[in-house]
């Protein structure tokens, strides 16, 4: 293989390395976008809701909820597990493309729509609420259980949610006009079969969030529980985000690819100025050799 065939494969491999390692960054930022969008539908049609209806929505989600005492609990992420659900439930607060509202945990750059159930159809569009059990919309004795994944490689989701801090964190949830607050106390790692932690309690208001863990490996839950705290109005922009942003990690990137390619320029050019010189010391060595035989014939 010749030098400019070997210098242009390695550009290549360089190129695709490169794509590699920020195609999770620009797929989650797309993604983010597309969920911004349909938050932002979502806000603009609560907007335009009479007072009356959106009552009438949230009165409907309490009777749903009142009649849930009781019902086993299961796995989210086990496919046709749990109890058979009301074909009522999917009516319930389903007016904007089966969005039911929005989970925002500003600590770690979340914010997602919540849909109906957590199949996987859901499950790769955002965040899902775990049937059979009460839509989060808030009141004593509720217990909502809100899914999302972790380690996809186009979304993040609840990817980074291991990086939230007991009695520390505090997550949002918001079900057409009613915003609630809630602070993480109780973080747990179990099987999926451990779930009594999901079970509700009379004179609390819990709302937990499950992924699956390990990274990759998907063989227990990860539980992060909160408990109602009050709401105050624009508490969420005081919370810092720890994520390091997109930017900075593509800048990272880029950064360490421009020094790799300044290696490889470096070592090519000193290849080649070894080249040219050994070659031209063999021009120099090839006329003193002639000059010597021509004055061996004289």
């Amino acid at each position: 293989m010749n030098r400019k065939l070997q210098n242009l494969l390695m550009v290549l491999l360089l190129i695709l390395g490169i794509g590699i390692l920020v195609y999770p960054d620009i797929a989650d930022w797309w993604h983010s976008n597309q969920h911004a969008s349909m938050l932002q539908h979502y806000d603009e049609n609560v907007a335009l809701m009479a007072q009356a209806e959106i009552d009438y929505e949230l009165e409907r989600a309490r009777i749903f909820n009142d009649g849930l005492s009781g019902i086993h609990i299961e796995d989210p992420f086990i496919p046709g597990s749990g109890s058979v659900v009301s074909h009522e439930y999917y009516s319930i607060l389903n007016f904007d493309n089966g969005i039911i509202g929005r989970i925002e945990i500003p600590e770690i750059g979340v914010n997602l729509p919540i849909f109906h159930g957590t199949s996987d159809d859901v499950l790769s569009r955002g965040a899902g609420h775990m049937e059979n059990t009460p839509f989060p919309i808030g009141g004593y004795g509720n217990h909502a259980i809100i899914t999302a994944h972790t380690g996809l490689v186009n979304m993040r989701l609840f990817t980074d949610l291991y990086r939230l801090r007991l009695e520390e964190s505090v997550f949002f949830i918001q079900v057409l006009d009613n915003r609630i607050a809630y602070k993480v106390d109780s973080i747990d790692i179990v099987l999926p079969h451990e779930i009594e932690i999901l079970y509700s309690d009379p004179d609390r208001d819990w709302i937990t969030l499950v992924t699956c863990t390990p990274y990759g490996v998907n063989t227990h839950r990860l539980l992060v529980r909160g408990h109602r705290i009050e709401y105050i109005e624009g508490m969420a922009d005081e919370i810092e985000n720890i994520m390091t942003p997109i930017s900075i990690r593509l800048m990272i990137v880029i950064g360490f690819s421009l020094l790799f390619v300044l290696i490889i320029w470096f070592y090519w050019n000193k290849r080649q100025k070894s080249a040219k010189d050994k070659k031209f010391n063999r021009q120099v060595e090839q006329e003193y050799e002639d000059l010597q035989r021509r004055k061996g014939h004289a």
